[in-house]
């Protein structure tokens, strides 16, 4: 490392998803803002920053103090990957090598790499091969778990074993990889969100005057209508919540809707209840900020998240989070401080969590909540976490090079 410099941190993410193939890479930032705004918050500490992509095509972007790599796979890359994915039943991108990226990320001769998906198996094995072993080496966990197969799981533990630092959202996320025994050294762990937003609250009333949401309080459900996510519950505690609060409406925003037919039938088996319960499906994305700023609080019932975006997108707008004590949410609200936590399938105790919230303090809880997010949960946050992070990895390879 040149001590003369700035130090240069390249991300990597070797894996994109076929939906996005076909997105303008400026398109593709915005939407993905982990590889847009936590990129640029390290850059403003100091740091020289590029993100190495792996991508449908060849591309290049500097965005702000960040220069940005979409690096196309090679062609026989591409036409073994679906074979691959076949022979496994997994998505084809889990499989595509990612060696011109890889070679990108050499060539750029970085002090630190910082690596997202840990679990992205094949790509990561071929990336720690062509590092130098001097550079450091932070894996970032976005989900999954270790593997069950033999080969796939001895990479994976080589693959964990060379990093550095392991950052998981808690400690319980990193568990089964060290309970599998793919990492064995827990103070490497280090407690990082998966992700963060750039979404700030806007004005109440003209976000309600845009989305048509009104209510007394406002409630929104922003998820998929699937059993991991158990919207169920949190329709079951809403009409709890309704009995003493008769001026509540809660809108439904969701991707997928596998239990739609169900939720719908609960909803008109009980009578009165259709007034208050809007099933609005899918939003545009930059709808969705005005929507989270509409509402006085989001409620959640997953049963298990690897972070929770949709969380975390609502208390930056100042919606209150009602949601299931999993480690995840646990941490983001501080325990339950601020906010509701209840326990997963318990529609009384959301219920009573709310319910217990005097009206007159809601305002000043969403405040909290809003400050709280910047504070512990933004890019920013997730930035300054890093930094004594990065600061002490390069300075054990300088030493190490002295």
């Amino acid at each position: 490392m040149d001590r003369e410099r700035p130090p240069r941190v390249c991300f990597a993410m070797l894996y994109y998803a076929r939906e996005h193939a076909e997105l303008d890479p400026a398109r593709y930032l915005e939407q993905m803002p982990i590889h847009r705004a936590l990129p640029d918050a390290i850059a403003a500490l100091g740091h020289e920053v590029h993100l190495v992509h792996l991508w449908s095509k060849d591309a290049e972007l500097v965005d702000g103090c960040v220069h940005h790599h979409f690096v196309a796979p090679s062609r026989g890359a591409r036409r073994l990957a679906p074979i691959a994915g076949r022979l496994a039943s997994r998505d084809p991108g889990l499989y595509e090598s990612a060696g011109r990226a890889i070679a990108r990320v050499r060539a750029l001769r970085p002090d630190i790499v910082h690596f997202h998906g840990l679990t992205l198996t094949l790509n990561l094995w071929l990336l720690r091969r062509a590092l130098p072993a001097a550079v450091p080496l932070v894996l970032h966990y976005h989900g999954g778990y270790p593997s069950r197969r033999r080969l796939p799981r001895r990479l994976q533990r080589d693959n964990l074993e060379r990093a550095a630092r392991l950052c998981f959202t808690t400690r319980s996320h990193a568990a089964p990889f060290l309970a599998a025994g793919a990492s064995r050294d827990p103070c490497r762990v280090v407690e990082l969100m998966e992700t963060s937003t750039t979404f700030r609250r806007q004005d109440r009333q003209r976000s309600r005057a845009l989305t048509g949401m009104a209510g007394d309080p406002v409630f929104l459900w922003a998820g998929r209508l699937d059993p991991i996510k158990d919207p169920l519950t949190a329709l079951r505690g809403f009409v709890r919540i309704l009995e003493s609060r008769p001026g509540a409406q809660l809108y439904l925003h969701y991707l997928t809707d596998p239990l739609l037919p169900e939720l719908q039938a609960f909803v008109s088996g009980s009578p009165g209840l259709g007034a208050h319960v809007h099933f609005r499906g899918r939003a545009p994305f930059e709808r969705m900020e005005a929507i989270y700023s509409s509402a006085d609080f989001l409620l959640q019932a997953s049963r298990r998240e690897f972070s929770g975006c949709a969380v975390l997108e609502a208390m930056a707008c100042g919606a209150i989070p009602v949601v299931t004590d999993i480690p995840s949410f646990h941490a983001m609200t501080d325990g339950g401080r601020l906010g509701v936590l209840f326990p997963a399938g318990d529609d009384i105790a959301l219920a009573e969590g709310v319910l217990a919230l005097s009206p007159g303090h809601i305002p000043g809880l969403s405040v909290a909540v809003e400050d709280h997010f910047a504070r512990e949960l933004s890019f920013d946050a997730m930035a300054r976490r890093l930094a004594p992070v990065y600061a002490e990895l390069l300075d054990a390879a300088w030493g190490a090079a002295t």
